[in-house]
């Protein structure tokens, strides 16, 4: 299987989608009712999405699997373009797929996902910036990107240190590009804030809501048997997959370096936010799965323990299957 995914012709790709289907056939055949009885504490663009989508779970489902499809599209193209991966395959978006799918209950309707999109290209612009001459715009269109994910997941928000710590990674410090980040960073915000307050809304309120979404806990998953088992194996898939990045960073091209040098900052971020912020759970695994996929990606597309690898992964899916046939 590892070397089939190595690919990327039509093969590997009508095999990815039969996967991703596979996943989301349940919800596709019988859409869960959507949970709308927090609505009001939702982030206000989220919470305009949700109620238009409140009416129609098989919508909500649609709207979730492209998203999905989306997100994975996205990882195959940046790779292509930036290539810090030196070839061409659908290996980080079969992995994506497979890591989201992990929570079935956070599948549907997760704001981590449209957030994960918006992270991934803000991250793809910023790595276009190097060795650009002369001061750049392209941090301002990255931070502008991040802190508009935060719009939808108020838990991204902590990955607008991603643009910064970006900058100083690729770039020779510059105060006027780091000067237009925090511009772009706060920009989104100050838009909401205007957009509420002239449709009668009181900024106080919004600020509430914030606070709330950035700060207040949320129910704990149900770490069930299966799960823990499942995550696991999903940590023997991944802890040679790290290793192997580390031990190999310093022969990579200078601009690929670089660019896995901020997927490990996003998993560092990631894990602070999971160990110390209340508010943030199990739905922030659509944004962990970024780099994490990434990472897996490189080590199996490379690697000459293929054997190994194979038995890992192809436990790990069949934990997957097993975690829904019994949650429990």
């Amino acid at each position: 299987m590892i070397r089939f995914f190595r690919g990327s012709g039509a093969g590997p790709v009508f095999l990815l989608m039969l996967a991703a289907s596979a996943l989301w056939i349940g919800y596709i055949i019988r859409p869960p009712q959507l949970n709308l009885a927090a609505d009001s504490l939702q982030m206000p663009l989220w919470a305009l999405i949700t109620q238009a989508l409140a009416g129609s779970p098989s919508l909500a489902v649609i709207v979730s699997f492209t998203l999905l499809l989306a997100v994975a599209i996205i990882m195959i193209r940046f790779n292509t373009a930036i290539f810090f991966i030196p070839h061409r395959t659908v290996l980080p978006a079969l992995i994506y797929i497979l890591l989201y799918s992990v929570f079935p209950g956070e599948m549907i309707m997760n704001p981590a996902l449209p957030a994960s999109l918006l992270i991934v290209a803000g991250i793809w612009r910023m790595i276009t910036s190097y060795r650009v001459n002369g001061m750049t715009f392209k941090f301002f269109d990255a931070a502008l990107l991040i802190s508009s994910a935060g719009l939808l997941y108020a838990g991204a928000v902590w990955f607008v240190l991603l643009v910064f710590i970006g900058a100083l990674i690729l770039r020779s410090p510059d105060m006027r590009e780091l000067a237009l980040a925090l511009v772009g960073a706060l920009l989104p915000w100050i838009v909401m804030y205007a957009v509420w307050y002239i449709t009668g809304g009181f900024p106080g309120e919004l600020t509430e809501i914030i606070r709330h979404n950035l700060f207040d806990p949320v129910p704990s998953v149900y770490w069930s048997r299966a799960l823990v088992i499942l995550l696991i194996i999903l940590g023997l898939n991944f802890i040679p997959s790290l290793f192997s990045l580390v031990k190999d960073m310093p022969t990579y091209k200078i601009r690929s370096r670089k660019t896995w040098e901020l997927f490990l900052w996003m998993i560092v971020i990631c894990a602070a936010a999971i160990a110390f912020v209340p508010a943030v759970s199990a739905e922030i695994a659509a944004l962990a799965a970024v780099p994490v996929s990434f990472i897996m990606a490189g080590y199996l597309t490379f690697t000459r323990r293929v054997a190994t690898a194979e038995i890992l992964l192809w436990l790990m899916i069949i934990m997957l299957v097993v975690t829904r046939l019994w949650p429990y």
